[in-house]
């Protein structure tokens, strides 16, 4: 998203880095390199300007965030999804940061979030076709923390493996209701793992033993 160029005059460097861009003067920021005068032939004098251009970080993230933002609710609307979308810009990350809500986002967090991951992947393909490689678009559920409720799975995964070794019982401390459904649906898929609730609070926890 920069150009590093070198003319006799400004405005026409400007110009250049416009049209190889794709941008306006006021969407330009300026970087100058260089900038000499010397006696030329016959004495006459000559310049030498080295600048490097670049799209401005507004206009870079706004313009990724739009084609985004058209993208995916174009898709969730064929779909026929109940998904409202809209969009953070993230200057000091450098990203764009799309916000989904509604009642449909559930389908989008089965088996560990893959279809959120495949959504995030594609939108990122469909915009860098559109306007070149650039800053990156992050997919966000309203409410849920997947990354948290990865390490959750991973965890009660890992508990159960140990179980399946040793025998001996795992305890999986759980925050919310919403992490207690997702331990206790991990638990019911294996036949020899049982599975009890203890305490409240900050202090509930997710017993699991073997099942003779």
């Amino acid at each position: 998203m920069e150009k590093e160029l070198e003319g006799k005059s400004l405005d026409q460097l400007i110009e250049v880095a416009c049209q190889e861009l794709g941008c306006i003067p006021e969407d330009l920021e300026l970087e100058i390199l260089e900038f000499s005068s010397s006696s030329g032939l016959l004495g006459i004098p000559g310049k030498k300007i080295r600048i490097k251009a670049r799209i401005k970080t507004d206009k870079v993230l706004s313009e990724r965030a739009n084609r985004a933002l058209m993208f995916l609710k174009e898709l969730l609307n064929y779909a026929d999804f109940k998904i409202d979308v809209k969009a953070n810009i993230l200057k000091d990350k450098m990203q764009v940061e799309i916000l989904l809500s509604g009642e449909d986002i559930k389908y989008l967090i089965q088996n560990g979030a893959e279809p959120l991951t495949a959504l995030e992947f594609l939108t990122n393909k469909v915009v860098a076709r559109a306007l070149g490689v650039g800053p990156k678009i992050v997919l966000k559920l309203e409410g849920i923390d997947i990354e948290k409720e990865k390490k959750l799975v991973n965890a009660v995964r890992r508990a159960i493996e140990k179980i399946k070794t040793n025998k001996e019982p795992q305890i999986i401390k759980i925050s919310s209701q919403r992490e207690q459904r997702i331990v206790v649906n991990i638990v019911k898929q294996e036949e020899n793992i049982d599975y009890k609730i203890e305490g409240e609070g900050k202090q509930k926890k997710v017993i699991l033993n073997w099942k003779e």
